[in-house]
């Protein structure tokens, strides 16, 4: 594993946040799980459900 990995994985689990990818919509950055309309942000992807 790399050492940057390692890092971000402990600074992840001491700050409590668990989204690690993000999506973009109009030029925004969303984190992991938003949902805008019919869409939702999944593995940094908008995902329509």
């Amino acid at each position: 594993m790399k050492k940057s990995i390692f890092i971000m994985l402990i600074l992840n689990v001491l700050l409590g946040t668990v989204a690690f990818a993000e999506c973009t919509y109009n030029g925004e950055k969303h984190p992991e799980g938003t949902i805008i309309g019919p869409y939702t942000c999944s593995d940094g992807e908008w995902v329509f459900k």
